[in-house]
């Protein structure tokens, strides 16, 4: 991936497993750290895959530090992504960036949220070499939904450089830290009060709004990001006789085939690109 930063020094914290719940030391910045049609339904998390047994000899018979395990967690205040490696930990780069593109393509990386972090490890992998397999055999993306963890997306791994993307809700603090027996790398992410959700049709809540979100991110449903034929869609579509008028950029007279004249307010309820959700209708 361009522009990875470089490595910075080592970092420790007391053993502590990775669901045990404590109360994070969030920061505006990460600590420079380095060491070895929409749905009506709130979507279910993607669960992260259980740890994978055995040492190191186990995990790949070519010595290295291979990726075995990507958990998240949700708890009071914060949320929690842990990367597990075998062998030592890697070193590692954690960063806000204003977007997250695949290595060694370019390409954007599609993220649920308007916050986004970068995480790059360096001298790793997720595949062995010898016998060729995958160390880490969970999914690419993990869609957990959580109050500010929304989406953790592989980005790449290429050349000993592996790296992902982070999706958050919103722009918080965030704690990285290490934990030994096995080497873990953890990354807490405090939450952040977005207030009630303000839509209040066919998209109602935060979670149905973030994978709504990413699922218009993948290119699915394009016209949601549009004003007008949101409101079109809500008046029963087009060929159904109702006639929309846009008064606004974001307030529409819809004159219905009975002769009825309703008032429909919407707005875009996040500070980066995605759906126009219906807020109001007098």
């Amino acid at each position: 991936m361009a522009g990875l930063i470089g490595l910075a020094g080592c970092g420790s914290t007391s053993a502590r497993s990775p669901g045990e719940a404590h109360s994070p030391a969030p920061a505006t910045t990460a600590p420079s750290a380095t060491s070895p049609a929409p749905s009506t339904a709130t979507p279910k998390p993607t669960v992260a895959p259980s740890v994978q047994p055995g040492g190191p000899a186990q995990v790949c018979s070519q010595a290295g530090t291979y990726l075995t395990a990507v958990r998240t967690g949700e708890h009071s205040g914060y949320d929690r992504v842990v990367f597990q490696f075998s062998g030592t930990l890697p070193g590692y780069t954690v960063e806000r960036v204003q977007a997250v593109y695949s290595d060694p393509k370019g390409t954007p990386i599609p993220l649920a949220g308007q916050s986004y972090l970068r995480v790059v490890f360096h001298g790793t992998s997720a595949v062995c070499p010898q016998p060729l397999h995958q160390t880490y055999t969970g999914p690419t993306v993990l869609t957990p939904y959580y109050p500010q963890l929304l989406t953790i997306s592989a980005a790449g791994d290429f050349e000993g450089v592996l790296s992902f993307g982070i999706g958050l809700a919103a722009q918080g603090g965030y704690h990285v830290f290490t934990l030994t027996s096995p080497d873990r790398l953890v990354i807490d992410v405090s939450h952040v009060a977005l207030g009630k959700f303000p839509g209040i049709w066919d998209i109602t809540s935060w979670p149905q709004y973030w994978a709504t979100q990413y699922s218009w991110l993948n290119g699915h449903q394009p016209w949601l990001s549009s004003p007008s034929f949101v409101v079109q869609v809500w008046a029963g579509g087009y060929g159904s006789g109702s006639v929309v008028r846009q008064v606004s950029a974001n307030t529409f007279k819809v004159t219905k085939p009975d002769g009825k004249t309703f008032t429909v307010t919407g707005v875009r309820p996040v500070s980066v690109p995605g759906p126009w959700v219906i807020t109001k209708i007098a």
